[in-house]
């Protein structure tokens, strides 16, 4: 997953707490699209490792036949 997701999944839940009929409803939805931005924000902050970096560590590595 990545920060664009984690951000549409916050969306969904504010838009989906607009619709509910109870408080306690709206509120539960917008707390998990609050807990979505925050991780969202923290994979931003740490910064997420590239496929590709994982890809190449593992290519330079030599392979042998058993």
């Amino acid at each position: 997953m990545n920060v664009e997701h984690y951000r549409d999944y916050a969306a969904d839940c504010i838009l989906k707490a607009e619709i509910e009929s109870t408080p306690e409803d709206k509120n539960l939805l917008l707390n998990v699209a609050l807990a979505w931005v925050r991780l969202a924000q923290q994979t931003q902050t740490l910064g997420e490792p590239a496929a590709s970096d994982e890809m190449e560590s593992s290519a330079s590595e030599p392979e042998y036949a058993a």
